[in-house]
């Protein structure tokens, strides 16, 4: 076998463990949703896909590219807020009209931060977007006369089409569902073809990148504004899932969910960031009796994800695939020498 052949082969097996965790991921989500009737557990789900649609292409820039970025909850919170403002305030628009709005707004302000933020590189960067995401929850909770501060808005309503309005949670999780499609896909299509190989240039070495004649800078920016863009449309979901927001839950610690999310899942991957989500979701409800401890609980078990688990959940699972597949190999090589070998009387 040569070299080549070796690598198609080797592709051919991370497309099909792609495809499978995919379809594994959303026939689990299609099957809670036909079966779940409980309406905590529905909004759970609801929550859980809001999470994904920020998160998966969030992958891209913190794992792809390498960039970690710490004002992801700042432009969600843009993104509720506008569909809050749109929705509810004088202006009174259509959930479906204020949802463009608050994906366009949201990738604006990305562009035009993009110029001063990739100015820095590494810890500088993650300062910077800290910084971001510091600022835009202070408006929050300071411009009363927008955003209604520390009281937030109320009022946001659920999205109809025509008279079916998806006022319920097994409703709303249709909408989610969908756009958690678009957003997985849109991230799948990017990661694939040559923006992906530009950002595994960017995170292996920027500078001779550049030299080789990269445009690195629109590379970045693109991959920015793209996490934005999705950012706002899960805060836009969020904003409407809720009926009411307000700045308690876009501060720091909603940004640093979003790493803590990608690291757990699977850096550099597209399905370990909503692995993580799905984890970590499931993990809070477990660790709820354990009161004052859970945080201390889920501490631990994060330590001890990232320590094990070098690759996150989905490099686990990976790793189980491989010897899976060595195992399977080892016992059709050993089932053909026997095959092979004289019989004796």
């Amino acid at each position: 076998m040569t070299i080549f052949q070796a690598q198609r082969i080797s592709l051919r097996d991370r497309r099909a463990r792609a495809v499978i965790g995919w379809l594994v991921l959303l026939a689990f989500l299609g099957i809670l949703w036909a079966t779940v009737d409980n309406n905590y557990h529905l909004r759970l789900l609801v929550g859980a896909g809001t999470a994904m649609i920020a998160v998966i292409p969030f992958g891209l820039l913190m794992g792809h590219m390498g960039y970690l970025a710490m004002g992801q909850g700042g432009f969600v919170g843009v993104g509720a807020y506008v569909v809050g403002v749109l929705t509810v305030q004088q202006l009174e628009f259509d959930f479906w009209a204020a949802l463009p709005c608050a994906i366009v707004i949201t990738s604006a302000l990305a562009y035009v931060l993009s110029y001063p933020l990739f100015r820095l590189r590494g810890y500088h960067f993650a300062i910077g977007t800290l910084a971001v995401g510091q600022l835009l929850y202070i408006m929050f909770d300071s411009w009363e006369w927008f955003t209604g501060g520390p009281h937030g808005t109320a009022g946001i309503p659920r999205p109809a089409l025509g008279d079916y309005a998806f006022v319920t949670n097994a409703r709303f999780l249709i909408v989610v569902l969908f756009f958690l499609v678009i957003a997985a896909f849109s991230s799948w299509w990017l990661a694939r073809g040559h923006v992906g190989r530009a950002l595994s240039a960017i995170r292996q070495d920027e500078d001779l990148a550049a030299a080789r004649g990269l445009d690195v800078f629109r590379y970045k920016q693109l991959v920015f504004v793209f996490a934005a863009g999705f950012a706002g449309l899960s805060g836009a979901l969020y904003a409407s899932m809720q009926i009411a927001i307000d700045p308690s839950s876009f501060t720091i610690w909603s940004s640093f969910q979003y790493v803590i999310y990608v690291i757990i899942g699977g850096s550099g991957t597209l399905m370990g960031p909503a692995i993580g989500v799905v984890f970590l979701v499931v993990l809070d409800q477990f660790i709820q009796d354990f009161g004052k401890w859970n945080q201390i609980v889920l501490g631990g078990l994060i330590v001890f994800t990232v320590l094990f688990f070098r690759g996150g959940l989905w490099g686990g699972a990976n790793l189980v695939w491989h010897y899976a597949l060595e195992s399977v190999g080892m016992r059709q090589s050993v089932a053909q020498v026997l095959g092979a070998a004289p019989r004796g009387k």
